[in-house]
């Protein structure tokens, strides 16, 4: 018998077929029907059907409400880890950023219900924030965090406050739902947020979104300082500077 054909006909194992789902979804531009994912995976519709389930559940896919799947903040996050430095050119964009500000810049995607730092720009001044690439931030308490909140399809930014709950992790922590709701319809409409000493009682930031081409969140930009340096007034002021580097980190992505 020949080797290759007996090779080529033995059965996809589930961790192959899993990758070939993963590969079908990362290849669309936009979110596509079950049929057309399973079509491109080479993998038959019911067994798609269950793999995206698992997929869905640990966040490398999302489900729209019509159907549709697309790309999930894990996979994004994970994609954002891996890229080489001039693969997008997005540290160049977060290193004008910090020599414009003058402050800490980070980059940080929706991983594991927290917003993680993917990338970080030091700035030059004796004064350093201690965060680090791979620190997971509340969503809640976090400018990056209420960024991704604000622009997630409400159902899946209900389910991660659901399992997350909104911890005080100082006095100025919002921890009331509807308090929480009524920021994020402002964060939205003006399309960046702030936290001031919320999820550390010395750090006050703002945030932009990163996002794709249906509007959906594949992380925010970030601008960190120290809150004894700068005033509330003073990091609004940062929001246009970090808007516009967002909108750049999206069209590169």
């Amino acid at each position: 018998m020949d080797q290759a054909k007996s090779v080529s006909a033995k059965p996809l194992s589930s961790a192959a077929k899993t990758l070939r789902v993963l590969r079908a979804l990362a290849g669309l531009e936009t979110p596509r029907k079950l049929s057309g994912i399973a079509d491109r995976a080479g993998v038959p519709k019911a067994t798609t059907h269950r793999l995206l389930a698992t997929l869905i559940e640990e966040g490398y896919a999302r489900a729209d409400g019509d159907g549709r799947y697309g790309i999930g903040p894990e996979l994004r996050a994970l994609a954002a880890e891996v890229l080489p430095e001039d693969a997008t050119g997005i540290e160049a964009v977060l290193r004008a950023l910090q020599q414009r500000l003058g402050q800490t810049v980070h980059l940080a995607a929706l991983s594991g219900g927290s917003a993680t730092y993917t990338h970080k720009v030091d700035p030059g001044h004796a004064y350093r924030i201690a965060t680090e690439v791979g620190m997971a931030l509340p969503l809640h308490a976090s400018a990056a965090g209420k960024v991704l909140l604000a622009h997630l399809p409400a159902d899946e930014a209900a389910a991660l406050l659901d399992r997350a709950g909104l911890p005080a992790r100082t006095p100025r922590t919002i921890t009331d739902r509807d308090r929480l709701a009524a920021q994020l319809a402002t964060v939205r409409e003006r399309g960046f947020a702030t936290e001031y000493e919320e999820a550390d009682g010395a750090v006050c930031s703002v945030a932009a979104p990163v996002l794709d081409g249906e509007g959906y969140p594949m992380g925010a930009v970030s601008v960190s300082a120290l809150a004894f340096l700068v005033t509330e007034d003073q990091l609004t002021e940062f929001a246009p500077a970090v808007c516009q580097a967002a909108a750049e980190v999206s069209r590169r992505l």
